[in-house]
């Protein structure tokens, strides 16, 4: 901001607060995007397994994203139309999330239920829908994918 001969004591002061205010965001908030946007170029997708459903039209994946030591073990299951070519999470829905490193296995019955098969505890289960789109999705407990091993 150009501060123009003549300007008066509250339109320095202005810009000095407006200049203040600029460097305390720029120190807030510039050292936490900058770590996000590290974290998000350094983490890998690792896609466990992946279903198509049995008319071909959605795709079923478990995947874990791993961004190092911030995030823990976690497998995801997401379903998407099948033409949709990439796996990024925002052209998904969300249909599981298991906090640990238990198993996750999907198995569709017909071409509208998902069933998810894992190995977690109702504690270690962070967040499951009910449906994704006309697909419903139906979790269920296997004791034979409890696992210490990702």
């Amino acid at each position: 901001m150009v501060i123009k001969p003549g300007a008066g004591i509250l339109g320095k002061i202005g810009c000095g607060l407006g200049c203040l205010a600029a460097a305390a965001l720029l120190v807030v908030i510039g050292p936490g995007l900058f770590f996000g946007l590290m974290l998000w170029g350094a983490s890998e997708r690792t896609i466990y397994s992946r279903e198509t459903s049995p008319n071909g039209d959605r795709e079923a994946r478990v995947q874990f994203d791993d961004c190092g030591a911030p995030c823990g073990w976690t497998k995801i299951v997401f379903v998407k139309r099948a033409w949709i070519p990439s796996d990024t999470p925002l052209l998904s829905c969300r249909a599981f999330l298991g906090d640990g490193t238990n198993r996750v296995r999907v198995a569709w019955s017909g071409n509208s239920k998902l069933i998810v098969h894992h190995g977690f505890s109702a504690g270690e289960i962070a967040d499951v829908v009910r449906s994704c789109g006309d697909v419903s999705i139906v979790t269920q407990f296997d004791p034979t994918l409890v696992s210490d091993e990702p």
